[in-house]
């Protein structure tokens, strides 16, 4: 007999249908079943007007931090440029012009005593030289004084300094006491100094070479280990600041278009001009910052190294040029030590230029015009010989320089030729000799070692005006940066803010 089941009343609606013979325990589920629980909230599900809002905060500081970026990495790039070439570079300069001035006066005193009361030509007599002298010795206290100002007053530098004063001032005693000494000698032949005359030179221009020197190069020295240490450091810091604007540019890109994509495509719109114009302008300013920070980088390199290196070099070479022109008019005041002023005579002239080991002063001369033969005959050569100036002709950089340089190394080549003949005549007449040591003439000692002079001071030239315009050129290329990261950014954000107001508007 079939049973059939009543139809359902209003009553057991809720109730679940029957469940069919056989049917497993597991299935006994409502028929209905409940509603599934309410999924969490994640920030993609937010309502647009809020995602716009968030994308457009976004956005703002991404460029934010794009511009003080950058504007830190300029200005820190800048401050290389102004700390090197205002402060920095002059303080060195200083230094290697003190070195000169010390040479030069200790070679002024020795061509006071040389002459005596003599006049051997016009501008070589005692009036000529003592003014040189004086005209040195203020230069010397100026550049001390100088360096007293940048050292401060503690450290290393401040001792170094304090050395040279004292050591300085022993020499200006000792000097002064000279000169007045021989101010009684006037009837006496150029270069016949009396013995007593002759051992107070010694002491004063023992006391320059063992102290006085020694104290302004270690002064030298320590500033320039100091500008050296600056220049890796903001050179460095330049090429860094090309990578920092580079990586921060992205982040303000990529905020900037993954907006204007979310932005198409949740509002189903075309590209919105105001996020197209304010990614435009972000890629514009990232790019041109890498190739300022590059570019700015360059001239700070080619400022320090290709310039002034040489300069460094050249302003060595010219200090130690003064120091061997003087040991020819020591040789002549102080006899006795000959053999000491021949040996350092040849050692500044290897400073100079070295042709190689094993050289005398005999050989030096044909050591030398093998290797310019060398060099003149085929410039493309790789220079042969060591020194202050194979450094600068390692280092050829600039316009006119080459033609500059070679001109130093002939007259180099001249003036050491003329120190033979020097040491010719003073073997066999010592007036001669002091007239052609003192004798501004072309064809004399002292008018080539004044040619060589020029020569020398012509290079430098060429490299200080090189060295002075790559600065002004780093500092010119890096002016704009000083407001343009934050105008660009304003900009940035007024175009953002401004094409997203349309769209949160529709929403209101």
């Amino acid at each position: 007999m079939t049973v059939v089941a009543p139809p359902p009343t209003s009553q057991d609606t809720t109730q679940p249908a029957p469940r069919p013979v056989g049917h497993q325990a597991s299935h006994s589920a409502p028929h209905s079943a409940p509603h599934p629980a309410p999924r969490p909230a994640t920030w993609w599900r937010r309502p647009t007007p809020w995602l716009m809002k968030a994308f457009t905060a976004a956005a703002v500081a991404a460029s934010v931090l794009f511009a003080v970026i950058a504007a830190l990495a300029a200005s820190n790039v800048r401050s290389g440029f102004d700390a090197i070439g205002t402060t920095e570079e002059p303080q060195v300069s200083a230094g290697n012009d003190l070195i000169y001035a010390l040479n030069d006066m200790d070679a002024n005193l020795a061509n006071i005593l040389m002459v005596g009361g003599r006049t051997l030509g016009p501008g070589v007599d005692r009036a000529a030289f003592t003014k040189l002298f004086e005209a040195d010795r203020a230069e010397a206290d100026h550049d001390l004084q100088l360096a007293a100002l940048h050292a401060g007053a503690g450290g290393t530098g401040a001792q170094q300094v304090g050395n040279a004063l004292n050591a300085l001032g022993d020499y200006e005693a000792l000097a002064a006491q000279v000169m007045y000494v021989d101010t009684g000698s006037a009837a006496r032949p150029a270069g016949e100094l009396p013995q007593a005359e002759s051992a107070q030179f010694a002491q004063a221009t023992d006391l320059m070479r063992s102290a006085v020197l020694p104290a302004a190069q270690a002064v030298a020295q320590t500033n320039g280990a100091a500008l050296e240490s600056s220049y890796q450091n903001r050179h460095g810091l330049a090429q860094q600041a090309v990578w920092w604007i580079v990586l921060t540019g992205v982040v303000a890109l990529a905020a900037l278009v993954g907006f204007e994509l979310w932005l198409t495509r949740r509002t189903r719109r075309t590209l919105n001009p105001a996020l197209i114009g304010a990614t435009f302008l972000t890629l514009v300013v990232m790019v041109w910052g890498a190739v300022s920070m590059s570019s700015a980088a360059e001239h700070l390199r080619a400022a320090k190294k290709d310039a002034y290196d040489s300069v460094a070099a050249l302003s060595a070479a010219k200090a130690e040029s003064t120091d061997a022109n003087a040991d020819e008019s020591r040789l002549v005041v102080d006899p006795s030590h000959g053999p000491q002023y021949q040996a350092s005579f040849l050692a500044k002239s290897r400073a100079l230029l070295d042709p190689g080991p094993n050289v005398t002063l005999d050989t030096y001369d044909a050591a030398v015009r093998t290797d310019l033969d060398a060099y003149f005959n085929d410039p493309a050569h790789p220079v042969g010989f060591g020194g202050y100036f194979g450094t600068e002709m390692k280092n050829i950089t600039f316009p006119g320089e080459r033609a500059a340089a070679e001109q130093m190394l002939r007259t180099y080549q001249t003036y050491e030729l003329d120190d033979r003949v020097f040491r010719q005549k003073l073997a066999t007449d010592v007036p001669e000799a002091v007239r052609f040591d003192t004798s501004p003439a072309a064809s004399d000692s002292d008018g080539a070692f004044t040619a060589y002079a020029a020569a020398v001071q012509n290079v430098i030239d060429i490299n200080a005006k090189a060295f002075t315009t790559n600065i002004d050129a780093g500092q010119e290329e890096l002016a704009l940066w000083r407001w343009l990261p934050l105008a660009a950014c304003l900009l940035a954000i007024g175009c953002a803010v401004g094409g997203v107001r349309p769209r949160l508007a529709e929403y209101r």
